[in-house]
């Protein structure tokens, strides 16, 4: 042998250590790019994650704002419709038929408005708008059916009836994020 020649053993060493560099160089770089590859799905499960609770929350917001609003729209269209059968107690006046009729009708409107609000709006609501439609309900079955038209009683009911949608409206309102009246036990 030379001094020139390199051994052969030398070439398949460094031709294996070659081999091994790119065939390690090659596995590091497919690990990385799983890691990465499971970063990326992770963050974008998450985002989806994110995205859909938003829906959701978007939807339920939605959903209590328009039943609230459906609500609230049955009880004061009821207020208008009982304001001429209050005005007519109070003077001592007869109930039209007319009437009678338009406070079923509202009865009925507001009965219809409570099943988007039992759905959507939460459970802490019940005992609220119960409070504010019992008494309207009361006053149009007792005026519109001549069972009870007592001044003083039709007074009472209604007096609680607003008392309780006063403190209803406040409640939904702040449930929206909006401001609302400072009423005891509101906040």
């Amino acid at each position: 042998m030379s001094s020139s020649q390199v051994p052969l053993w030398v070439t398949l060493l460094i031709a294996f250590i070659g081999l091994l560099g790119v065939l390690s160089a090659q596995f590091i770089a497919a690990w990385r790019e799983d890691r990465r590859w499971r970063r990326e799905q992770e963050r974008e499960e998450l985002r989806w994650r994110r995205e859909r609770q938003r829906e959701l929350d978007n939807r339920d917001f939605e959903g209590r704002q328009t039943a609230y609003a459906q609500v609230v729209g049955a009880i004061e269209g009821f207020d208008w419709l009982i304001y001429p059968a209050m005005s007519a107690i109070r003077n001592g006046r007869e109930i039209t038929p007319e009437i009678e009729a338009d406070l079923r009708r509202a009865r009925e409107e507001i009965r219809l408005s409570l099943g988007p609000i039992n759905l959507h709006a939460p459970k802490r609501f019940n005992e609220l708008l119960r409070a504010a439609v019992l008494p309207r309900s009361r006053i149009a079955m007792d005026v519109a059916g001549g069972i009870n038209r007592d001044r003083d009683h039709i007074e009472s009911l209604w007096n609680r009836g607003q008392d309780a949608y006063r403190q209803m409206r406040a409640h939904m309102r702040r449930d929206l994020g909006l401001d609302a009246e400072d009423l005891p036990g509101t906040e």
